[in-house]
């Protein structure tokens, strides 16, 4: 895997300042060409980028590398105003209108620097989806998405009170996610301790406008129904939705919606002892839809 890290201009996306998205260029190795495939990767809240290829665990648990190895290019972004992209002051500047047009702009910006046509499929977890399904329904330069634990479904998030959760935001400015709390829904029973607290130590703010969108129903309804291109719901075993065979109906307009339960794993798939077979599902998916 070759990877390169970027920073790309999106202060277009209609910000009244300076706006960079931080992202990492996975390319499959010993290869000149442009890729056919490329994953535009979006991590869930209180994460950022190395979700997909995380610096604190073996190389076994690189969605990005296994995707490689599979001749498949990964752009992982971290989402404005979290990780190492720009965190807008005033926070309440932001909206997801705004985020949503940032990552379409950076996902532009890559897919220009090569001739020929690539295939995008967008990958998007937890919060992530949520972000990735605003984008699909007003930017359509995808041809697939995969929606990875986020449920359109009233939420259920572990030992998290959604209402308290409500009533602690601020209302702007950068929130720090309770993580102790999401344990039971975050990790499996076979993830190790030392990774989960790895994981923990690493995680970012999120910024409050992305905090209070995600914990309020209905949320991204309108826009599921407005996305055209086939679509691919995970939910794990322990996850955020208490009633996943309902979640394709909020995908109507998709000419193809398709359901994936992953037995043995928690909301976060990548440390799963189930990952791998999750990646070759999702990869499966990929392809026979490309």
């Amino acid at each position: 895997m070759i990877s390169k890290e970027i920073k790309l201009d999106v202060t277009s996306a209609g910000l009244a300042q300076p706006a960079q998205i931080a992202a990492s260029l996975h390319l499959p190795a010993q290869t000149d060409k442009s890729p056919d495939q490329l994953i535009l990767a979006i991590h869930g809240g209180g994460y950022h980028r190395a979700y997909w290829d995380p610096p604190f665990a073996d190389a076994s648990y690189s969605f990005a590398r296994w995707f490689t190895d599979q001749g498949k290019a990964v752009l992982a972004i971290d989402m404005l105003g979290m990780g190492q992209s720009s965190r807008p002051e005033p926070e309440s500047d932001l909206s997801t209108a705004i985020i949503a047009a940032a990552h379409a702009e950076a996902l532009r910006q890559i897919v220009a620097r090569w001739d020929a046509k690539v295939s995008v499929t967008g990958i998007g977890h937890s919060m992530g989806g949520m972000m990735l399904i605003a984008q699909a329904a007003d930017y359509p330069d995808m041809d697939r998405i995969a929606v990875l634990g986020w449920a359109n479904e009233p939420m259920i998030l572990g030992d998290a009170d959604v209402a308290t959760l409500q009533a602690g935001l601020i209302p702007s400015g950068y929130l720090a996610t309770p993580r102790p709390p999401m344990r039971r829904l975050f990790y499996w029973d076979d993830v190790p301790l030392a990774l989960i607290e790895a994981d923990e130590a690493t995680g970012s703010t999120t910024p409050a406008t992305l905090g209070r969108a995600a914990l309020t129903p209905g949320i991204v309804h309108d826009a599921a129904a407005r996305i055209h291109v086939p679509v691919l719901i995970v939910q794990s075993a322990v996850d955020t939705s208490p009633a996943p065979q309902k979640e394709t109906a909020y995908f109507s307009g998709s000419p193809k919606v398709t359901l994936q339960i992953l037995e043995a794993a928690a909301h976060c798939q990548n440390f799963a002892g189930t990952r791998v077979q999750h990646w070759r599902r999702l990869n499966h998916w990929i392809d026979a839809t490309s």
